[in-house]
């Protein structure tokens, strides 16, 4: 009796649904990429460690501009967010239960016994080409229009910067002159890897660990 108790406690429990980089932002699913920079630059000013924030809020915040920004990853993140909730609670449910079924006589057995053949699936199969098809086709877009190439302002590594006269790391797209990489970007005081130099970001979000060259 006591486990049957404790399992209808574990089943009544709500399932809390975890809020998305949208909710996150504060923007629409539907929001153009200026308008979620617009809300990450506005959001990162007040979480940021400098300005009294907690440093895993604004680890959250850069998670959701690198998966936003970017419109594939966007778009991965979007099917993610479109697939069905796991019905794995619901077969855990039904398997809590063991049956068992003891004939008291033996059945009567056929002198030719039939085995049905087993059926194809068809209907799995058309499933899959269809979403096949579906990445195909975001495919053949995508390469078709690709996107130019453009400057945030947000540095991360990998970003291209040339080095103002002030000292401080301004991004410049990789395929114009630039200063050097960056290697590290330091959302908090830290120490740069050797072989950099630390600038801090014009924004004032962090130090920018640069590779110059």
């Amino acid at each position: 009796m006591a486990i049957w108790r404790q399992h209808a406690r574990l089943s009544a429990r709500r399932v809390v649904p975890i809020a998305t980089h949208y909710d996150l932002l504060g923007v629409a699913p539907d929001a153009s990429t200026a308008e979620i920079r617009d809300a990450y630059r506005r959001l990162a000013r007040v979480h940021h460690p400098d300005a009294g924030g907690v440093s895993t809020g604004m680890a959250d915040l850069n998670r959701a501009w690198h998966d936003l920004r970017d419109p594939d990853r966007r778009r991965q993140y979007d099917l993610t967010l479109a697939m069905p909730p796991s019905t794995s609670a619901a077969s855990a449910s039904t398997s809590t239960s063991t049956w068992a079924f003891v004939p008291t006589a033996s059945p009567p057995q056929p002198d030719h016994p039939f085995f049905e053949p087993a059926k194809f699936p068809w209907r799995f199969l058309g499933v899959l080409f269809l979403i096949g098809l579906v990445f195909v086709v975001i495919g053949v877009v995508t390469a078709s229009d690709p996107v130019p190439p453009t400057v945030d302002n947000v540095l991360e590594p990998g970003s291209c910067v040339t080095i103002a006269n002030n000292g401080e790391a301004v991004e410049q797209l990789c395929s114009k002159p630039h200063d050097g990489v960056v290697v590290v970007f330091l959302a908090s005081p830290g120490q740069c890897p050797d072989g950099t130099e630390a600038h801090r970001d014009h924004l004032g979000m962090g130090t920018a660990c640069v590779r110059l060259g």
